[in-house]
């Protein structure tokens, strides 16, 4: 099944690039990803060796809470800080267009309890959102200079700890990265732009359009699995006293995770991001490199001051 399934691919995807079958044929095999929780160690991508590791990401995350809560604390503001935690899902499950952690027989797309936090962190590297209250936000982000008489830090208590984790500098300036993107999330916006570029793919049109297909031979009319997973009518089904899915669209979800498997819709995607994340190491080494060794710095620095052992980037091997 696997393999008549991959040689059709290789087919719909060489008839959609105007490329031979064996031109793809010199090309590294496509690979096959299954929508199941079992197969989430398959979603590591190229770029991912250039990041931290979770537990590095954790580090840092612990070491910017605890330099926050200082400074806060220094001017007599008591701000509720959240939790660091590893993240619980799959960093590129939203990027793949990957259900294997969504348990659709059970939640549809809603997922289990608490799913859309937990998911929206992962794709974050498991960071999650502080909220400053209004009184705490001049000292946080430093639009004032003094605080009751005490001066506050250039950049806020927030430039402090960013300075702090970078060595007692301010983020450098990284060639091709917007500079309106912290510097620290250089990778990660990499891998955006890499994600963008794969789903423009004509390869990648292709197997949505088979997907559109597969769906419709259930009964379902959707262009995209994104048309079909926000489809309004799933929050105006769900009664706000009982959250649970509707029968319908549990059944929509379940056929879509069937023609996404049916379709190997994350695996040809990967196929595209990795060529895309290749090429970006290839063509921006240095731009790689700067964020690599910025990221180096900072779990070194975060291991200092939770007097740790620094967890450094991520093994490719083991995501």
């Amino acid at each position: 099944m696997r393999v008549a399934r991959k040689a059709a691919l290789v087919l719909a995807t060489a008839i959609a690039t105007g490329c031979s079958i064996n031109e793809h044929a010199a090309m590294r095999p496509l690979p096959v990803i299954s929508q199941t929780a079992g197969a989430a160690e398959e979603l590591a991508l190229p770029l991912d060796s250039h990041e931290l590791s979770p537990a590095g990401n954790n580090q840092v995350r612990r070491a910017t809470l605890r330099l926050l809560r200082e400074c806060l604390e220094s001017f007599g503001l008591d701000v509720p800080l959240p939790e660091a935690r590893e993240a619980k899902y799959p960093t590129h499950a939203t990027q793949l267009n990957w259900l294997g952690v969504y348990d659709v027989a059970e939640y549809g797309y809603q997922g289990p309890p608490d799913f859309a936090a937990e998911m929206s962190a992962a794709t974050r590297r498991g960071t999650q959102p502080i909220v400053i209250p209004s009184e705490a936000v001049p000292v946080f982000i430093g639009d004032v200079a003094v605080y009751f008489g005490r001066p506050v830090p250039n950049g806020g208590c927030d430039g402090r700890s960013q300075r702090i984790l970078n060595g007692g500098e301010d983020p450098p300036r990284i060639d091709v990265i917007d500079p309106t993107v912290p510097p620290e999330q250089g990778i990660q916006w990499l891998e955006q732009n890499a994600a963008d570029r794969a789903r423009a793919d004509d390869r990648f049109r292709a197997v949505t359009d088979q997907w559109s297909k597969c769906m419709h031979r259930y009964g379902y009319r959707y262009s995209t699995p994104d048309e079909a997973q926000s489809d309004p009518r799933w929050s105006e089904l769900r009664d706000p006293t009982h959250p649970s899915p509707s029968r319908d669209e549990i059944d929509t979800a379940i056929a879509d995770r069937t023609c996404r498997e049916l379709t190997n819709m994350s695996g040809v995607l990967k196929h595209l991001m990795v060529e895309q994340e290749e090429g970006i190491i290839r063509t921006h080494p240095n731009t790689v490199q700067q964020i690599s060794a910025l990221l180096r710095r900072r779990v070194d620095n975060a291991a200092r001051i939770l007097g740790e052992v620094s967890d450094q980037l991520s093994d490719p091997e083991s995501d």
